[in-house]
């Protein structure tokens, strides 16, 4: 009895601190699971605009030597993002005033503004505008920079944390005719992959295969509230009345001064909710855009002259249905005013005209017949039908020479639009090239020859026959630009025949030889036709040994594009476009 007892009493014991063990266990848990889920509720989440929802608003305003800053920044309340976060600003606002700081009266304006989001798996992303502008309004930095962080640990991220596999293929699809950077910028904002520089959404479940982020992650940090979107302006406003500037675009900020009617500013950039910044007094304010009228100031340079590229009319307005004045021939010179949109405004006997900007010209395009390079009449019937294959954006180490090797195989030949850049990487491809077809140029290093001015354009022009050179030994003849693109710049100062298109096989879309085989076979007849391929694509490559050997069974004969104009009777000129030889 008295055993049974003490036995009893032995085992109340040890349940109890069984229990108490148990409890401390799960305080214990209760304590760390508490601390990892407050790491990440304790950071700042402010309601501040659609795209400022997340962080605690860090502003900079100040001038330092001759540089006015107006610096916004988030801090969210991780120690290291946080660091990290400000040690990135202090980066860029240094390198801009170790570039252009100099003693003196304020000439230059700094602006950084942000956006933030948050992502699936707890990814923050924040995007950093940057724009430099001078006292004249002249925009010398513009670029965007895009920093990304686990929430979770407060870790930097980078594209090989986000993505894996051939990802830049799979994103490429989504890009239609324009080409992925290799260092785009890109945001995760909810469950969606957002491309900045492309303005393109993709849902991350689409590119799940090339994720290497958990897609159950947290994901509902929306964005909606309105927020002021500001534009840039960069242009003249005179004042209607007297009023006030502001230090924010808010009537409950600190007013700056006053303003007195008829004066003109410099307006940098205006917003959606009725305000407007000034540079005034070498400071950063806001005025009420209802206060702002335009300064139309046209100056008439006697030295501004543009050119037709082609006979082109000259209307009384900027409108196809206005009053026709005349006709400005290709080649004639015009005084320029100024440009209306899509219309160039000219002074055309003594009073305003309007001619198509597109038609013009800031060089005048000198076209001259150029001598193209064919070998000797060897098995090429003229009678017979023939079809041009030409390829971009090479030279390839590896699918390059899988052309060719087809090439040789089958005695054809064919053009190859090469990128210089490439070109003194890969000299060897490029002579075997030279060997089995010809070479032209597709620019220096794939920029939209449209966009660069003629001192850029230029430059690229002279890097390109300069690799030329030094690989080959002579100066291309023939030139592919980028995407096809040619404006009437372009077409002035390439003094090559432009080379394009009319069979795309948007191999560089579907990365497989049979939907590019099929897409060539959409078009039928293929006689004097030129069919733009891409020699990077390994698929390519293997769309080209049943393609070759099929077009002979066909009855054509695969010749390179100057062969094809040689026999087809064409006598190509430089700043001319030509698509097909039929």
């Amino acid at each position: 009895m008295v055993k049974s007892k003490r036995r009893l009493i032995r085992l109340s014991i040890l349940l109890i601190f069984t229990i108490l063990l148990l409890g401390v266990g799960f305080f214990l848990a209760g304590i760390i699971q508490k601390r990892n889920q407050t790491k990440i509720e304790n950071l700042y989440f402010e309601d501040l605009t659609n795209k400022k929802e997340i962080g605690r608003l860090e502003a900079i305003d100040k001038v330092e030597k001759n540089i006015y800053y107006k610096v916004s920044y988030p801090l969210i309340g991780d120690k290291e993002i946080d660091k990290d976060v400000e040690e990135n600003v202090d980066k860029l606002i240094r390198y801009n005033l170790d570039k252009y700081g100099k003693e003196g009266e304020v000439n230059y304006y700094y602006f950084i503004d942000y956006e933030a989001y948050i992502g699936v798996n707890y990814i923050l992303s924040i995007v950093m505008n940057e724009n430099f502008v001078s006292k004249d309004l002249k925009m010398i930095e513009d670029k965007t920079y895009v920093y990304l962080y686990d929430l979770n640990n407060g870790e930097n991220l980078s594209k090989e944390d986000i993505f894996n596999g051939d990802y830049k293929d799979k994103i490429q699809e989504y890009l239609e005719d324009d080409k992925l950077d290799e260092d785009f910028n890109f945001v995760i904002k909810n469950d969606q992959l957002i491309l900045i520089d492309y303005n393109i959404s993709i849902p991350l479940l689409e590119i799940k295969d090339y994720l290497k982020i958990d897609l159950s992650g947290k994901k509902d940090y929306s964005n909606d509230n309105v927020e002021p979107v500001y534009t840039l302006i960069n242009k003249q406003y005179q004042i209607t009345e007297d009023t006030l500037l502001y230090e924010n675009a808010s009537m409950k900020s600190n007013v700056s001064t006053d303003i007195k009617k008829d004066t003109v500013v410099n307006v940098y950039s205006q917003s959606d909710k009725g305000w407007s910044v000034l540079l005034y007094d070498n400071k950063v304010l806001y005025i009420e855009t209802k206060y702002l009228k335009e300064v139309k100031v046209e100056t008439v340079d006697e030295s501004s002259m543009v050119y037709a590229i082609t006979d082109v009319n000259i209307r009384k307005e900027a409108s196809t249905s206005s009053e026709l004045l005349g006709v400005l021939k290709s080649g004639e010179g015009i005084k320029k005013l100024g440009e209306d949109g899509t219309w160039t405004k000219v002074l055309y006997n003594n009073e305003e005209a309007y001619i198509a900007t597109s038609c013009l010209s800031p060089v005048k395009i000198k076209k001259r017949e150029v001598k193209l390079n064919v070998p000797p009449q060897g098995n090429i019937d003229p009678n017979k039908p023939m079809v041009a294959l030409s390829f971009d954006d090479g030279p390839n180490p590896v699918s390059t020479p899988m052309i060719l090797d087809t090439l040789e195989k089958y005695n054809v030949r064919a053009t190859f639009f090469d990128l210089g850049n490439l070109m003194k990487k890969y000299p060897d491809v490029v002579r075997r090239e030279a060997q089995l077809g010809e070479v032209g140029t597709h620019s220096y290093a794939h920029k939209n020859l449209n966009n660069l001015s003629v001192q850029e354009l230029n430059e690229d022009l002279r890097l390109s026959r300069e690799a030329f050179k030094s690989v080959l030994g002579y100066e291309p003849i023939l030139i592919r630009p980028p995407y096809g693109n040619a404006n009437a710049t372009v077409r002035a100062l390439v003094d090559m025949p432009i080379i394009n298109w009319d069979i795309d096989t948007l191999d560089w879309k579907y990365r497989n030889k049979d939907l590019i085989l099929n897409e060539i076979d959409k078009y039928g007849n293929l006689d004097g036709r030129i069919i733009l391929m891409h020699s990077i694509y390994k698929t390519t490559a293997e769309a080209v040994e049943i393609l070759i050997p099929d077009l002979l069974d066909r009855g054509y004969q695969v010749v390179s594009i100057s062969e094809l104009a040689t026999y087809k009777g064409y006598t190509l000129q430089t700043g001319t476009v030509y698509n097909n030889f039929k």
